[in-house]
């Protein structure tokens, strides 16, 4: 059974977070809801993302949607701009 985010205790979302962050390796796969608490974004950005490209590559099986930690952090550091002219370029 899938627990919504806004569903998620801090203590749940901290764990998770502490999961993901500290004591994972690069290679290892983690579930949507975790990598949606860890980039501060809706577990429907991370689905739209995947609908029109762009976002963080992804491994699917079934439902069952997974990422790559070492993929993750490349997205995030792609995302780092310094002003915001460099958005609209």
């Amino acid at each position: 059974m899938k627990i919504k985010l806004t569903e998620m205790s801090q203590q749940d979302k901290d764990m998770r977070l502490n999961r993901f962050f500290l004591a994972a390796p690069d290679q290892q796969l983690f579930p949507q809801e975790d990598i949606a608490i860890y980039l501060s974004c809706s577990i429907h950005t991370l689905q739209r993302l995947r609908c029109v490209g762009g976002g963080i590559p992804y491994t699917k099986v079934g439902r069952c949607v997974s990422y790559k930690k070492a993929d993750v952090l490349n997205y995030q550091q792609r995302q780092t701009v310094m002003n915001t002219a460099q958005l609209a370029s």
